[in-house]
């Protein structure tokens, strides 16, 4: 919720988790999206453009089936995927059709993808002989963390494994809501109520990070009984994290907290039904 161009998002998907980010300025999510292609982890976002209390209860809906899902997802990301398809017909023209090579200003060729392509196997394929061949002389049989420099190593790893598609069910279980709007986001935390239908529910409820700010005469206890008060339900074991001062007198901090059972159980749950889920 309030993920803006994806300060959150974007990360989170870097380390594989599946994200569904949303934020109601249609130029945030524009540049979101960007970012997720930038940053090779487009599969891992889905981005949605909606008032926050609508995003998170159609999010959290329980389809009749998975078709009405599809459909539910691509209603709430209308905008957001109108505005992409604008900006990407601008900039680069139609996706179909074939590729045609354009000389420079000079009158030289610009190489086609596929000639970039090829040179860039060729490369491949020479920096592997050379691995090869160092791995020989040294005696060691892992040529690729000789050969490899580390940052590249390290790049490697962050992305592994984030080719996967976008398989995720929500109503069935969510580990992290962050909600990154310190202004005002305590007062959306009542959207957090009822959302959760204990029948197709599984594993823990969420953790809820909530960003705040507290000026220097509040109190952490303060806080906790705002958020309280919009959850309509007691708050165990909170976590409060500073994050910076904004203000002589005004701190920015992250409150995080196990959604309470009693928060967020459909109302046809009865209290028996409630105990079955995890703390």
């Amino acid at each position: 919720m309030f993920a803006g161009i994806g300060p959150f998002a974007i990360p989170a998907a870097q380390k594989g988790c599946r994200v569904y980010a949303n934020d109601l300025n249609p130029d945030s999510i524009r540049y979101l999206e960007i970012n997720a292609k930038i940053n090779k982890v487009a599969n891992l976002v889905r981005a949605y453009n909606s008032d926050a209390r609508k995003f998170i209860s159609s999010v959290m809906e329980v389809p009749s089936s998975e078709e009405s899902s599809l459909e539910s997802n691509i209603a709430i990301s209308n905008t957001s995927d109108k505005g992409m398809q604008s900006t990407s017909q601008k900039e680069s023209g139609s996706i179909e059709g074939s590729m045609e090579e354009i000389p420079d200003k000079n009158g030289a060729r610009c190489e086609s993808n596929e000639e970039l392509k090829a040179k860039e196997d060729a490369n491949s394929a020479a920096v592997k002989r050379r691995s090869e061949n160092l791995s020989e002389e040294s005696g060691s049989a892992n040529c690729t963390d000789i050969c490899m420099p580390e940052r590249k190593k390290r790049v490697l790893n962050k992305h592994a494994g984030v080719s996967q598609p976008f398989v995720a069910k929500p109503w069935e279980h969510i580990d992290h809501v962050i909600m990154n709007l310190p202004a005002s986001a305590l007062e959306f935390l009542d959207a957090l109520g009822g959302l959760i239908d204990k029948k197709h529910w599984k594993g823990s409820l969420p953790w809820i990070h909530c960003y705040c700010f507290m000026r220097s005469n509040e109190t952490e206890d303060l806080i906790k009984a705002k958020a309280e008060a919009a959850l309509g339900a007691s708050i165990r074991d909170p976590v409060f994290y500073r994050v910076r001062d904004v203000a002589p007198n005004k701190a920015m901090y992250c409150l995080s907290f196990r959604l309470p059972k009693e928060a967020c159980i459909a109302a046809n749950d009865d209290d028996k039904d409630k105990n079955a889920l995890g703390d």
